[in-house]
């Protein structure tokens, strides 16, 4: 474990959050409008069928609630995260119904019960797509996230899945406000931590 790149990374975080408690809730949902129009003409969002999709925190980061909604009224399937200490799976809502009647977790965001059951992404066809949360992304699709390495475990574990079972990887799409997309040699790079494969914001197409 290198300690200087962890300091570097807590650093970044510190500093990017500063930065984006600035932001309205009207500048939040402009951004975030603009990226779910850009994701909307994605081939890969186009093409997909089993897409999971993150739950938006109520500040510093791209709303996603819009996105869920179109997902599920377009008889797509929507997954979305479900955490314990160590592990993340994704497990699918079964209806607008369902997403609005999700219990808030202790960071304010609708999660499934641990304890209910629930189908995984895992256990019939896998993923095509994974829409990816961040705290700081650059143009070389490197990602910093909130520090538990959540993301990049699950999507190495579906590309061994997909691997396993001879099927397509699924494609990595980041939503990004301006703000969280820093310098090239900003975000400290490790081993462990997974490339993007497109990084979506209301300014550009990183792909």
């Amino acid at each position: 474990m290198n300690t200087a790149i962890i300091t570097l990374k807590k650093q970044l975080r510190k500093d990017m959050t500063a930065r984006l408690e600035q932001l309205s809730t009207i500048e939040l949902k402009r951004q975030s409008d603009e990226v779910f129009q850009k994701l909307q003409e994605l081939d890969c969002f186009k093409k997909s069928q089993n897409i999971s999709i993150y739950i938006s925190m109520p500040t510093c980061e791209i709303m996603t609630t819009e996105i869920i909604h179109h997902v599920l009224t377009t008889g797509k399937n929507c997954f979305i995260p479900r955490c314990t200490k160590s592990t993340m799976d994704m497990v699918k809502l079964a209806s607008l119904e369902d997403f609005n009647s999700l219990p808030m977790n202790k960071w304010n965001i609708p999660e499934p019960r641990l304890d209910e059951p629930r189908e995984n992404a895992l256990d019939e066809n896998g993923l095509d797509l994974i829409l990816v949360p961040g705290v700081a992304f650059d143009k070389n699709k490197n990602r910093i996230g909130h520090g538990k390495g959540y993301y990049d475990r699950y999507i190495k574990k579906c590309n061994a899945w997909a691997d396993e079972h001879g099927s397509q990887r699924p494609k990595t799409v980041a939503l990004a406000l301006n703000e969280q997309v820093v310098n090239e040699d900003i975000i400290p790079v490790e081993e462990t931590d997974q490339k993007i494969d497109c990084i979506l914001t209301p300014k550009s197409i990183i792909c």
